[in-house]
């Protein structure tokens, strides 16, 4: 896109994606202001002093992996900004009560490294189910696309219905999909998944590359200096005038076609051509009061959040007291208060999201302490080994929430307003960039020196068409259906029988 003349932009939020539109503009012939009401840039992203023993070390508030094939613009950016990467094994831990469960990204790698998983009778079952999951779930899904022919046949089936048609059980939920999304989405999954839409499931799982039925390992790689080095990097020649630090924006009012006013909390009064909100929806509304039109409030007043809680801390309690190591993320999902549910049935769960600092961040455990980032703990660490907490806001994982977004688009930059709110399901810093990114380019003209991949929505059927087996995958597939019906006919026997025996018995006794 080229603008015929220059315009005066306000960005209002000072996160990574308000951070990254103002990097993307700052060169180029716009006016471009940013405002913050914070003393720093960076929103969610920021380092936080830990001391132990007299030794004071700086610990990344965000410290996940993502994947580098499914973050092209992250890694883009990256080696714009001269920043490198380093490869981390992908792995996550489970646990669930006395029982733990350690993934690696393929259910082949995870039985080389720990073979004794085929002695537990169950687990033997959970790892069936994953089969079945993997190799069998493209099937239903693009055959209903084909026969319906419409994109939306699939936008509204939740996982757990998803769950009930195809029989599968409470464990594939509890011991592997809810912990694995939960460590690629940087959320407590197990909360939200009964109710989240299945085709956005099956795409970001795809996107990520961890449905491929060919042999490919899932490149996940950290920042090598700290997700903040990331900020630091774009915001280094960012014009102090411009910047408008401690600046809460008290609201916005239109005046006339395409032009806007601006009063900051102080009393200043400034006039712009555009207004960029990265900022959450309940503060958009709120700004802009009586000049937003309905159609874009009943958009952004769907486009949901929800609140998180983060803690960083060294208490052993809040990860079950044990010394061996731990994996760099760990699920943890609090006892049910729920007799043993039937197949099919998934119920939301408290759930925590454990990151384990050291290894992520490359930070000694012999000097510094065991240190961890929870996400939404149900179990209170102890103050002694709390060293901060923090709240932080993400988008709600809801079908209201994708669907909202999905008509995002019809009002962006209709009226010189974009907002920057994105979701799909590639990892909190993707999408972060890519909104920043799309709104400059796309619709203030700015130009980057790489090419800006437009990624598909979540509920769109495209992706679920990428997936073309070959004959061994149709073989194997075939195999599992007969694993799959064996093991229901043997279930169903094992019932029967035990039924029999038990009315043999009373009887005996009569």
């Amino acid at each position: 896109m080229t603008l015929s003349h220059p315009q005066r932009v306000a960005i209002i939020g000072g996160g990574c994606t308000g951070v990254t539109c103002f990097w993307a503009l700052q060169n180029f012939e716009h006016d471009v202001h940013l405002f913050e009401a914070s003393a720093s840039l960076g929103g969610r992203i920021k380092t936080l002093p830990v001391e132990h023993n007299g030794i004071v070390t700086d610990v990344d508030t965000e410290s996940p992996p993502f994947n580098a094939e499914a973050s092209p613009n992250l890694m883009s950016l990256l080696r714009c900004l001269g920043m490198n990467t380093s490869a981390v094994p992908f792995g996550f831990g489970v646990s669930k009560c006395d029982d733990t469960y350690e993934w690696c990204e393929s259910v082949l790698r995870t039985l080389i490294l720990k073979p004794e998983l085929l002695c537990n009778l169950e687990t033997c079952r959970t790892l069936l189910e994953i089969l079945w999951f993997k190799y069998l779930v493209m099937g239903p899904l693009k055959g209903e696309s084909r026969r319906w022919g419409s994109n939306d046949i699939h936008e509204s089936l939740s996982t757990h219905e998803y769950f009930s048609n195809e029989g599968h059980s409470e464990g594939l939920c509890d011991k592997y999909l809810a912990p694995l999304v939960s460590a690629l989405w940087g959320t407590n999954a197990g909360r939200v998944l009964p109710e989240f839409p299945v085709k956005a499931l099956i795409n970001s799982l795809s996107q990520h590359k961890l449905l491929s039925t060919r042999r490919n390992l899932v490149d996940f790689r950290r920042i090598s200096d700290g997700t903040t080095q990331l900020i630091q990097s774009m915001t280094s020649n960012f014009p102090p005038s411009q910047v408008h630090l401690e600046t809460r924006v008290r609201s916005i009012s239109h005046r006339g076609k395409k032009q806007y006013g601006l009063v900051t909390a102080d009393g200043r009064e400034m006039s712009f051509d555009h207004v960029v909100f990265a900022i959450d929806s309940d503060e958009i509304l709120k700004l802009l009061g009586c000049s937003i039109d309905s159609e874009e409030k009943k958009t952004i007043q769907n486009l949901r959040t929800t609140k998180n809680i983060a803690v960083l801390h060294s208490d052993p309690l809040l990860t079950s007291g044990t010394d061996r190591p731990w994996p760099a993320i760990n699920y943890i999902i609090a006892p049910s208060p729920h007799p043993k549910h039937t197949t099919g049935a998934i119920l939301s769960r408290k759930s925590s999201l454990t990151y384990n600092v050291n290894p992520l961040q490359d930070i000694p455990p012999c000097l510094f302490d065991r240190l961890y980032i929870t996400l939404n703990p149900f179990i209170p660490p102890h103050p002694r080994y709390a060293h901060d907490i923090w709240e932080f806001t993400d988008p709600e994982l809801s079908t209201t929430t994708l669907r909202a977004q999905s008509h995002l688009p019809s009002i962006q930059n209709t009226r010189g307003l974009s907002y920057g709110f994105r979701w799909t399901g590639r990892g909190f810093l993707e999408d972060a960039v890519t909104s920043g990114l799309q709104i400059a380019v796309e619709q203030l003209g700015a130009r980057v020196p790489f090419e800006v991949v437009q990624h598909a929505d979540p509920l769109e059927s495209g992706i679920l068409e990428e997936s073309d087996l070959r004959l061994r995958e149709h073989v194997l597939r075939t195999v599992l259906c007969l694993v799959r019906v064996f093991v229901l006919v043997f279930e169903i026997f094992w019932i029967v029988f035990g039924s029999y025996i038990g009315w043999f018995g009373r009887k005996g006794k009569a």
